[in-house]
């Protein structure tokens, strides 16, 4: 293990307790029963392997979809700003592995934030036998996008079932957003939405996908263009006219600007604007990130920039003031 991943390890481990969700009775309407408190020993280690009462409309989760077994330091510090800004309510990272010797990491250390749980997922056992098993069989045997398909799915199965606020891991919360009810953004991604569980809106969805004929040439198959379609059809919504208000009343939720959660712009970040130093998060357009509830780092495009600590990068100052605890394990460079 190099130095780097035990770093974040052990950033996660001061905020983490394992979890991980078994196999119970597989029909759609028993998914809460999936959820029962069953505590058993693997290996002299206790883990609790249901997520009991805590996924519900005022949770947020995240998921780590591509079974690599550990979160990058990024990702882990928008983990840990969701544990400190949502705190009491849950927060939920979902990852479909881990490595066993995380689990020994994670276990003995004292949890900084009694809010947040770490839950380990089959995504076989999740979704067999549900209206879902059918489509997670075509999309494991001819995905090229595998993590990003299982991850859209995972999503809206959870929101359907149980509600919540899920957040790309890419994205970091920079306020509190409880007050925030069932919504989507203007631009319609799925990488940051609330939904109620059952809202008839995120069901659609989810019916939606169930009867899809998965198509492998299709990147947002999945995602923001079963969400488009969706909202046309249910909510009346035109982009062409911007119709937010009313279609949001035709649906019982609310579509909030683009820059609530997305202040920056991918065009920014293509730019150049992740290399650029500042010396607050507010030199840059400070109009628009005052308002802002959380930024979004579209790792499709900086993933493979470095940050260099001390440069005075975005992401460090936000990683500074938001996760504390992984920034103090942050290598020079990550």
């Amino acid at each position: 293990m190099t130095c780097r991943t035990r770093n974040v390890f052990i950033a996660l481990a001061l905020i983490c307790s394992i979890y991980v969700i078994a196999k119970q009775p597989n029909m759609d309407y028993d998914v809460l029963n999936r959820i029962r408190s069953t505590i058993r020993s693997e290996d002299g280690i206790e883990i609790l392997y249901t997520v009991g009462g805590w996924h519900n409309f005022n949770t947020t989760f995240f998921i780590e979809s591509s079974g690599i077994g550990y979160l990058n330091d990024r990702y882990a510090c928008s983990v840990e700003a969701a544990a400190r800004l949502q705190h009491p309510l849950p927060v939920i990272l979902y990852m479909t592995g881990i490595k066993k010797e995380a689990i020994a990491r994670y276990n003995p250390w004292t949890k900084n934030f009694t809010n947040l749980k770490l839950v380990k997922v089959d995504p076989g056992i999740l979704f067999k036998n549900t209206s879902f098993d059918r489509l997670y069989l075509d999309v494991k045997g001819q995905a090229t996008d595998l993590t990003e398909h299982i991850s859209d799915m995972m999503r809206v199965f959870l929101l359907k079932h149980y509600g919540g606020l899920y957040l790309d891991t890419d994205t970091v919360l920079l306020k509190n957003t409880s007050s925030f009810d069932s919504f989507l953004l203007y631009n319609l991604v799925n990488g940051i939405m609330k939904f109620e569980s059952n809202h008839f809106l995120i069901n659609e969805m989810y019916n939606t996908l169930a009867q899809k004929k998965y198509n492998n040439r299709s990147w947002d198959g999945l995602g923001f263009r079963t969400i488009l379609d969706i909202t046309k059809k249910y909510c009346k919504l035109s982009l062409e006219k911007g119709n937010f208000d009313e279609a949001g009343k035709n649906c019982n939720l609310t579509f909030l600007r683009t820059e609530t959660f997305l202040p920056i712009k991918w065009v920014d970040w293509k730019n150049g604007l992740f290399i650029q130093s500042f010396k607050k998060l507010e030199d840059f357009r400070p109009n628009v990130m005052k308002n802002a509830y959380g930024i979004h780092f579209n790792n499709h495009l900086t993933s493979n920039i470095p940050i260099v600590r001390k440069k005075g990068q975005i992401h460090e100052i936000i990683a500074e003031q938001y996760c504390p605890l992984v920034y103090s394990t942050l290598p020079k460079v990550y």
